[in-house]
């Protein structure tokens, strides 16, 4: 069986994901609604929970069951907003977000991937651990853990022709 890289930018605002095609190039996966660019935004709502553009949507009408910019409080105890009342371990909360990105990966892919995902240069051991958790906490087999800039480097030198 085949295994597919994956690259996972768990980003602050919005969230994508790369693979390498069957010719070696990077492109951009798509998501359940068709495109490449998922807002990393949770709603916590009466019927379930809700991940993407469509929680973005009603976050104006759902404040207090809103989680956007989690990615700040990484490595924290707790996510900065009450959700509902309680505050949420900022982890659990991305595991939502990467859960949905999961669901998109396997729906192109299959279940056999291998996936890195970007974080900042500044995030500390326990902010990396925390990242690590909540992909855990998604059931998404993480591969490892790539600063941002790195990824940065390595995308701006494949579209130079030096990968």
């Amino acid at each position: 069986m085949t295994m597919h890289p994956v690259g996972i930018d768990l980003g602050t605002t919005i969230s994508a994901i790369a693979r390498l095609d069957e010719t070696g190039r990077t492109t951009m996966v798509p998501n359940a609604e068709g495109g490449t660019l998922t807002p990393s935004v949770v709603l916590f709502d009466d019927s379930g929970i809700i991940v993407g553009r469509e929680a973005l949507k009603l976050a104006a009408q759902a404040a207090g069951r809103i989680a956007r910019w989690v990615k700040r409080d990484m490595g924290s105890p707790a996510y900065s907003q009450p959700i509902g009342g309680q505050f949420l371990p900022p982890e659990a909360i991305q595991a939502c977000i990467l859960g949905q990105l999961r669901a998109d990966i396997e729906r192109h892919l299959g279940t056999s991937y291998a996936p890195v995902i970007t974080v900042p240069a500044f995030f500390d051991e326990p902010r990396r651990r925390a990242t690590a958790e909540a992909a855990s906490m998604a059931g998404v087999p993480l591969l490892d853990i790539v600063n941002e800039p790195t990824a940065a480097a390595l995308a701006f030198g494949e579209q130079l022709g030096y990968l």
